[in-house]
This record gives structure tokens, sequence and C-alpha cells, in this order.
């Protein structure tokens, strides 16, 4: 039972690395789009949606390495 628990947290551990690297990926598209370049010309911040982006894969990145190192 131990060893599937640990081999279940590696996989989600795999899983939340893996949307964390698509979230920041999404987010670094985001702020290329001409929308996102506008609001920063204008505002000097980038928009809402990437901050998002970028916040939510973090967070995913780090849960996942948590995940991973546990035993």
């Amino acid at each position: 039972m131990a060893r599937k628990k640990n081999t279940m947290n590696h996989i989600s551990g795999i899983a939340l690395l893996a949307v964390g690297g698509l979230l920041i990926l999404w987010g670094y598209n985001e702020s290329q789009s001409l929308g996102s370049q506008l609001n920063r010309v204008f505002s000097g911040n980038p928009t809402e949606n990437t901050l998002y982006y970028y916040i939510g894969g973090g967070v995913c990145i780090v849960l996942g390495l948590i995940n991973l190192g546990r035993k």
C-alpha cells in the first residue's frame, strides 16, 4: 500500500509540474499578444490574465516539486 501511495505522489507531482509549465507558457504567450503590449505601453503593467497564469503556474510547480520530494 505504501508503494502505491508513493507512486501516486510521483504521478500527481509530475502532472502538477506539467500543468505549471503550460500555465507559464500560456502566460508568456499572453504577455506577447498585441492587447497585452498595448496595455503595458499605456499603464506600465502587464494584464491581469498574464499575472494569473504566471502565479498559477508557479504555485503548480512548487506543489509538484513538494509532491515529488515526498517519500
